[in-house]
């Protein structure tokens, strides 16, 4: 059975999102899911990018 490692990226600068998330990418993250969460300062709504990789599977012994 496939597990998965969970991870979240907060994006409250979005002028570095893309490449953020690019880095990611090639770090084996998937992007599954975004939503919009409240901050505070001068953003009051910000997106939230959930990801997830699949963790490796343990070796088992017959």
């Amino acid at each position: 059975m496939q597990t998965w490692e969970y991870t979240i990226s907060d994006m409250t600068r979005l002028d570095g999102a893309l490449p953020k998330l690019n880095q990611l990418g090639a770090d084996g993250w998937e992007a599954v899911g975004m939503v919009t969460t409240w901050g505070a300062g001068w953003r009051l709504a910000h997106p939230v990018v959930l990801l997830k990789r699949p963790l490796d599977q343990p070796k088992t012994t017959p």
